[in-house]
């Protein structure tokens, strides 16, 4: 038997190849309302982006209050250093020998 790469349209007639199924017509807007129905939506899926968005603003004020404690710690260590700066530059150093001397002899 000899295979054709091409079939002459003479040589395939008047039948149709293909056929529709019986009532596909009469029933094809049934089937799409049937397919294309809203399906009940989970509740966690209506929540999910409000849970993210309430995630990330509880993640922004821990990370916010972290940093801020540990910058009003540093604040509060330079301000502990300048004010010992301060009580030594208005303490004259004979006076701080002074003390040191009578604290030995007490």
């Amino acid at each position: 038997m000899e295979k054709r790469k091409h079939i002459l349209f003479e040589d395939a007639g008047k039948k149709l190849p293909f056929t529709v199924p019986e009532n596909y017509f009469e029933d094809f807007a049934m089937q799409m309302d049937g397919q294309i129905m809203a399906k009940p939506v989970p509740v966690f899926k209506l929540l999910r982006p409000w849970l993210y968005v309430a995630a990330m603003f509880l993640g922004v004020l821990f990370l916010s209050r972290v940093g801020y404690n540990i910058y009003q710690e540093k604040n509060d260590n330079l301000m502990a250093e300048n004010y010992d700066l301060y009580i030594m530059s208005q303490v004259d150093e004979t006076e701080i020998i002074d003390y040191y001397l009578t604290e030995e002899t007490k």
